[in-house]
């Protein structure tokens, strides 16, 4: 093979890991807005258990 085509197969075998990559963070953004949706006892804000609103009194 010559370097030409050596770089051509890398560049085609990185475009299929990209959009593997883009297919599964689009699943798991999917998943995190079920989650938002499914989640009726938001309380507000928090970080660690803290309520972030405490901090802006």
């Amino acid at each position: 093979m010559t370097s030409n085509e050596e770089l051509i197969k890398q560049l085609n075998d990185l475009r299929a890991e990209m959009q593997q990559m883009k297919e599964m963070v689009s699943m798991l953004l999917s998943m995190v807005v079920e989650m938002d949706e499914d989640d009726e006892e938001y309380c507000g804000p928090t970080i660690g258990g803290i309520d972030v609103s405490r901090f802006n009194n």
